[in-house]
């Protein structure tokens, strides 16, 4: 989570600092996998036959293929994203470059890489599209909520939206949970990730017990679902104010308060108005009942590989290599800042 969260004010020039050098060379490392991938793509004839199968694979028949669950595998969410493209892409040849698709974390949404999006776009030498992502139970996604969040499930929801999309293939950088959604789906379907850049994750399963930066992230979790939004007129303030004792850090809680959004109501009249101020005023853009469900399994990391959901946090030194997926494209993993 950037930081450490004691630290004290006079260290904040140097937080800060040390958050625009974490920018500066994530956009770097990102740039040169996109420079690396430009060189290995093709426009195969199996390319050719995939754009035709993947034509047919729009919005109306997401079906999730790898997904962990029979209930989650009737559908796929359809995932918002937000795309940023500069001047000079070519369109309509079908050689387009990969496209780079960003993944945020637990809590997070697509809006937070708004400057790392339209940096990249300006920035490529070769010009792709740059695409955000919000992961199922996050951002604008709450349309369709789901009980189910394995990572098999969440890396369907990103390869449904590569089909719909007609991405051959893709370069994934991953933060935190986005990191294993898109290490997911490169052991899940290695053919379609031409690279990864993956941020704050490791591949194993984190404990609270163990691990400090995971229990902070279940105390906060545990904070949220503790909030009330149902009394009518609550603020950003009072949220805030819920959060204080749980949750100190100012700069933590203004992230958390990010995914907060006011219910906005329609009445034209004095009844309509009065009903209105008995309504809640506020109300999560997050499922948190269902993070908090499955907030085990967020901590942990299973792979569907061959329709056997494997989890490869286990530390099984007499595991056979063959029967375990494997990624063996370009990869980049950032360690965070402590």
């Amino acid at each position: 989570m950037g930081c450490r969260k004691d630290v004290r004010a006079v260290r904040g020039q140097g937080c800060r600092r040390r958050r625009e050098l974490i920018f500066v060379f994530i956009m770097t490392m990102i740039l040169v996998l996109c420079h690396v991938s430009a060189f290995s793509s093709s426009s195969s004839s199996s390319s050719s036959a995939w754009q035709q199968q993947g034509r047919a694979s729009k919005r109306e028949s997401m079906q999730c293929w790898g997904a962990a669950s029979a209930s989650a595998a009737n559908k796929c969410v359809e995932l918002e994203h937000a795309e940023y493209e500069a001047m000079g892409v070519p369109k309509g040849n079908g050689r387009e470059l990969e496209p780079v698709i960003i993944l945020h974390g637990l809590l997070g949404s697509k809006r937070n890489f708004a400057s790392l999006g339209s940096g990249l776009a300006k920035q490529l030498q070769k010009k792709r599209k740059i695409v955000a992502l919000d992961l199922r139970n996050h951002g604008d996604n709450n349309h369709d909520w789901r009980e189910e969040m394995s990572y098999s499930d969440m890396a369907s929801d990103v390869l449904a939206f590569m089909d719909s999309q007609n991405f051959n293939k893709a370069v994934l950088v991953g933060h935190s949970m986005g990191g294993k959604v898109a290490k997911s789906l490169a052991l899940m379907h290695p053919e379609r990730v031409a690279g990864l850049v993956v941020l704050d994750i490791a591949p194993v399963r984190y404990t609270t017990e163990q691990d400090e930066s995971w229990n902070a992230v279940a105390t906060i979790i545990h904070a949220i679902s503790q909030v009330d939004l149902s009394k009518p007129g609550k603020t950003r303030k009072d949220v805030d104010a819920d959060l204080r004792k749980t949750v100190p850090d100012p700069a933590l809680r203004a992230f958390v308060l990010t995914n907060l959004e006011q219910i906005r109501g329609g009445g034209d009249d004095d009844d309509d108005d009065a009903q209105e101020q008995q309504q809640p005023s506020l109300r999560w853009k997050i499922n948190i009942n269902a993070i908090i469900q499955q907030l085990d399994t967020i901590a942990g990391f299973d792979v569907n590989y061959n329709d056997v959901t494997t989890n490869v946090d286990n530390d099984d030194d007499d595991a056979d290599d063959k029967n375990i997926p494997q990624y063996q494209g370009d990869t980049f993993i950032i360690h965070g800042g402590a």
